[in-house]
């Protein structure tokens, strides 16, 4: 197995090792994550709900992880391609509902990312939407729940990037619905 591949797997073992049994968090923050650092991963239950930008380009990405109460996940967790502002098309989780639950920087100032994709195996995706575009350059907070009704469960399944450097990001979002 490739060193790369060894290092984009050892966070999400940790992550899912060091995670509390007990489910008393409900919302982590991550430590910012550039290409000098491994990827950051959710807990196992968790989603990426929001996006904060450091740093010159974007080069300091932190994630904030929102559990979701009742998701029951599938095996097929994987890493996309690399996704920059030379890709023509965006990263993405799918088909089906596959939610991002961590990211991975590459590349000077993280200009390549990969999303850690996690399949739900009981709930489904509605009203999806496009977010803003987000960089250091304009305040560099993003949360997910923008453009949705107070309460709503909103994860992301895409992510988009333009700007040098990929330093301006865009996800796709959607609202999670049980059956």
């Amino acid at each position: 197995m490739p060193k790369y591949r060894i290092a984009l797997w050892l966070p999400v073992l940790l992550t899912a090792l060091l995670a509390p049994i007990d489910g008393t968090a409900q919302t982590q923050i991550l430590s910012p994550i550039s290409e000098e650092t491994p990827p950051a991963v959710c807990r196992s239950g968790s989603f990426v709900s929001g996006v904060r930008c450091t740093g010159k380009y974007c080069d300091n990405i932190e994630i904030t992880c929102t559990q979701l109460p009742g998701a029951m996940v599938g095996a097929d967790h994987r890493w996309t391609p690399w996704v920059s502002e030379e890709s023509t098309s965006p990263a993405w989780c799918g088909p089906g509902p596959n939610l991002i639950a961590g990211l991975a920087c590459g590349g000077r100032y993280c200009d390549n990312i990969s999303l850690y994709c996690v399949p739900l195996v009981n709930l489904r995706t509605s009203r999806c939407q496009s977010t803003r575009w987000v960089s250091e350059e304009s305040g560099g907070s993003l949360s997910f729940i923008e453009g949705y009704a107070t309460g709503a469960k909103v994860f992301a399944t895409q992510l988009s990037c333009s700007g040098g450097f990929c330093d301006k990001l865009s996800f796709l979002t959607c609202q999670i619905q049980w059956p």
